[in-house]
C-alpha cells in the first residue's frame, strides 16, 4: 500500500494587495478629476 502525502502549496503573496501600474494610473486620474472639481466648485466631490 502506497502512502500519500499532501503537498504543501507554495507560499505566494496575495495579488490583491499589490498595485499594478494601471491601478496607480487610474487612481491618479480619479484624483486629478476630483481636484479639478474641487477647484472649480470649492466643494469636495463625494461618491455615495
Amino acid at each position: 500500500m502506497a502512502t500519500t502525502k499532501k503537498i504543501d502549496k507554495p507560499y505566494k503573496n496575495p495579488i490583491s494587495s499589490e498595485l499594478t501600474y494601471l491601478d496607480v494610473r487610474q487612481a491618479t486620474c480619479d484624483g486629478q478629476k476630483a481636484f479639478e472639481a474641487f477647484v472649480a466648485t470649492g466643494k469636495l466631490p463625494f461618491a455615495k
